[in-house]
């Protein structure tokens, strides 16, 4: 199975910490990080981490998400937003493709504050936009009631170390690459000088969903230094 890694970004009730502390314990996934938690060694935390004090214990804190998600080669957002460009996939679809990882592949799967739920910028971070379906007479799920939906499903889905997708490259990778090309595009009037991020977030999905491996992110690299550097005029032999 791979190393799943519950994240909690920027937490606002420290009950919901202790009780997704508990879920990563009864899931049997890797540990719980939390960005900008703030006060959430609270008696309330442990009373509802039952059984799952070692978790909590052992919980890593990040100034900010870029740090977290390091090394990550599966990183995956649970959000409420419907998505204008790029559509979420179900939590159900995102458990298969983490049981395609092989064993130990190191996967961040996001949550955002109770009020407000991860932002834009959060997202762009994520190869993955993941939404649990619900009814629309009530579509918010409470933070710890997410985070179990998500964590059974990944338990129940198994693992396959096998399977197509497991020689992801790390997230950092994968932003460097994507870095590069999106400045490539800038160069050659690609992408919009205004707004480039609008319209580049579909390429993003496009790598997320492809599951890239490190050649291939070198090779999106090596595509994206030609590019610029024909923009600048042929090269020397």
């Amino acid at each position: 199975m791979a190393a799943v890694r519950i994240v909690l970004v920027r937490p606002e009730n420290s009950a919901n910490v202790g009780a997704a502390a508990r879920v990563v314990t009864n899931m049997g996934l890797a540990g719980l990080d939390l960005v900008s938690p703030g006060d959430w060694r609270t008696v309330e935390t442990w009373r509802m981490a039952w059984r799952a004090e070692d978790t909590l214990e052992q919980a890593r804190v990040f100034p900010s998400l870029e740090e977290a998600l390091t090394g990550a080669v599966y990183t995956a957002g649970l959000t409420g937003r419907p998505g204008h460009r790029v559509r979420p996939i179900t939590v159900r679809a995102m458990a298969k493709e983490i049981a395609a990882l092989a064993a130990s592949s190191p996967v961040s799967i996001l949550f955002g504050p109770e009020s407000k739920g991860l932002t834009e910028r959060d997202l762009l971070l994520c190869q993955r936009r993941v939404r649990i379906p619900s009814h629309p007479a009530q579509p918010s799920l409470n933070l710890a009631q997410a985070v179990m939906v998500a964590a059974y499903e990944i338990f129940v889905t198994g693992c396959n170390p096998d399977a197509s997708l497991s020689q992801r490259a790390e997230q950092g990778e994968m932003e460097r690459a994507l870095g590069s090309l999106r400045e490539a595009m800038l160069e050659i009037g690609f992408l919009p000088a205004d707004n480039p991020e609008a319209r580049f977030v579909e390429w993003r999905d496009l790598f997320g969903r492809a599951g890239l491996s490190s050649r291939e992110v070198k090779l999106i690299l090596a595509l994206a230094r030609r590019i610029r550097g024909a923009r600048k005029g042929p090269q020397r032999k």
